[in-house]
């Protein structure tokens, strides 16, 4: 049964028919984890936990730094020097009090301990890394464990964001960067990125966690949105065809 205070905190959202009562139950009951607390990170976590997503897992192992205000949002002047995990659940904490929020601060890579088992109760997972390694590990223990994830990037004027089924059936992260890729990856410390261009990505990671977790309809896995600010451009990329990618 839903109370008069949830119903009244995300009437605007029961509203739709794509997520009704039925689906903000499913999302207060929702477990995700997000990896990367920086930009993306920051900005998706405040959308899952103002929307009533259950249970928030934040991993990062940064501490904030005054370069990064500017986009990160979430944070204050008063978080610099402070672990980006902890000062975010705090935020996202004040926002929602009803949200459990856990901050694990540490990098999340394939050669660390216990990273798969850190991924094994969660429902989704929204990768806001900012280096190969780590969305490497998202794809292997998520594909190992059966669980979507979302890829989110930015840096300049461009983004790129990505939905991956449990099943892989779309194909994988590894169709749009092997494993064996030395190419360098979207770098906002080298190269620069306006905000806004981040709030978009992160916004298009929460609108499709939400929209899967609530369980009414899929996102659509597999498409690669890349986004041009400077020319309001979207270019739409499936990265495999039907069938699935073949990777092991």
């Amino acid at each position: 049964m839903i109370s008069d205070e949830v119903l009244e905190r995300y009437s605007r959202q029961i509203l739709l028919p794509e997520i009704d009562l039925a689906g903000q139950d499913r999302l207060s009951r929702a477990r995700v984890a997000i990896v990367g607390c920086g930009g993306l990170g920051s900005m998706v976590g405040l959308f899952l936990a103002g929307a009533g997503v259950g249970h928030l897992r934040l991993v990062d192992h940064d501490r904030l730094e005054m370069s990064n205000l500017h986009r990160q949002l979430a944070f204050r002047e008063r978080d610099i020097g402070t672990d980006k995990a902890t000062a975010l659940k705090a935020q996202l904490v004040a926002l929602n009090g009803d949200v459990h929020i856990e901050s694990v601060t540490r990098r999340f890579g394939e050669n660390m301990p216990n990273d798969r088992s850190m991924l094994a109760d969660i429902d989704l997972v929204i990768d806001a890394t900012d280096n190969l390694e780590s969305r490497h590990s998202i794809e292997k223990y998520t594909r190992e464990l059966g669980i979507p994830w979302i890829m989110g990037a930015a840096s300049r004027l461009h983004g790129q964001v990505i939905a991956f089924s449990g099943s892989r059936i779309e194909g994988c992260y590894r169709c749009i960067a092997p494993a064996d890729d030395d190419r360098p990856g979207f770098d906002c410390r080298s190269e620069g990125v306006l905000a806004s261009v981040v709030g978009v990505i992160a916004a298009w990671q929460a609108q499709d966690a939400l929209i899967y977790l609530a369980g009414q309809r899929e996102p659509l896995w597999g498409l690669l949105r890349v986004y041009d600010a400077l020319e309001q451009h979207i270019e739409r990329l499936y990265v495999a065809p039907p069938g699935g990618c073949g990777h092991d």
